[in-house]
């Protein structure tokens, strides 16, 4: 029988010695890759439905042009520890680090690390995010290879290669309107995940402040892949490659729909056209919920004639303002 082509294969990066004194092999699986599917899959089984439906698709076929590394480490044939980035133009996401209960203590998470940002680095890798407690033990492994929280006490946390990564990353320019794909993962944490722009940012995915958008990408890519008449997205891409805002709309309610509207600080003049390439149902009232201070939102909610209906204060007493069309 013909042999099955396969692009991608596993890929021995090196050795790295435990605290026991075990010596365990690691290695990276660039998916596709039909014959680590089981393996991975069972070995990351216990993460919650939606991070398990991506490992089985990212294994399984190409999903755009979204790169996701599994990098492994290995005794006696066995992969015994786990950390998966997701990665597009230089800009990741690092999850799912995970080493079996028995071989805990060992040191083999930081064994992996370091290939995974060797690795990371030689492919000039700029910007890489995650989430994890803050002040925890893995806080402080992820702060030994340069990453440092988002914003003071967090466990939101950044690697940027140059002091300057994320200010040449949202450089000024013009941008185009898109659709979600899968490359657009990482992206779209790197504009959730800035310190500047307004608090309220997402009222459909709950994104308040910088967010590490790892796990509300995947609702909202099952959102659109399985129920397209319910939810919509679009994008605004610069030439730079950056994803600099978003627009969200949940129609589930047939009378009541809801408009997520974020930017980048640098790019609220140019959001008008994502509401312009927006398909509003004909005959819902779409709302719009804003903080008393968003200033620029609400510039660009009334221009695209939305009207101020009524306001609420949450508990931690800030002022919204909801919008109408």
């Amino acid at each position: 029988p013909k042999k099955r082509e396969q692009k991608w294969m596993y890929k021995k990066l090196g050795e790295a010695n435990l605290k026991s004194g075990e010596l365990m092999e690691v290695g990276v699986v660039i998916t596709p890759d039909i014959d680590y599917s089981n393996e991975l899959g069972e070995f990351l089984g216990h993460k919650p439905d939606h991070y398990k439906w991506h490992i089985d698709q990212c294994l399984q076929k190409t999903l755009d042009q979204l790169e996701t590394r599994f990098y492994i480490a290995k005794l006696n044939g066995q992969i015994i520890s786990n950390i998966m980035t997701t990665e597009f133009e230089g800009i990741g996401i690092l999850g799912h680090v995970f080493t079996l209960p028995d071989q805990r203590r060992k040191g083999a998470c930081k064994g992996i690390m370091t290939y995974q940002m060797q690795d990371f680095a030689s492919r000039s890798g700029r910007m890489l995010y995650l989430g994890t407690g803050y002040d925890s033990a893995p806080y402080w492994i992820y702060h030994y290879f340069g990453f440092r929280s988002v914003y003071p006490k967090s466990g939101f946390m950044k690697y940027s290669a140059h002091i300057d990564s994320e200010t040449k990353h949202f450089f000024f320019s013009e941008s185009n309107v898109k659709k979600v794909e899968w490359n657009d993962w990482s992206h779209l944490t790197a504009l959730t995940g800035i310190v500047d722009g307004t608090y309220f940012r997402s009222t459909i995915y709950d994104i308040k402040g910088p967010t590490n958008f790892e796990s509300g990408f995947l609702r909202l890519k099952q959102n659109l892949q399985i129920k397209p008449d319910h939810y919509k997205s679009l994008l605004l891409k610069t030439g730079n490659g950056a994803i600099v805002a978003f627009a969200n709309l949940d129609v589930s309610n047939n009378k009541k729909a809801y408009l997520d509207l974020f930017s980048h600080p640098s790019f609220w003049s140019q959001t008008p056209r994502l509401i312009t390439e927006m398909e509003f149902p004909p005959d819902a009232r779409v709302i719009c919920e804003t903080g008393y201070e968003d200033y620029e939102r609400i510039a660009v909610l009334e221009q695209i004639d939305f009207k101020q209906k009524s306001h609420y204060e949450t508990e931690d007493g800030r002022q919204i303002l909801i919008f109408e069309n």
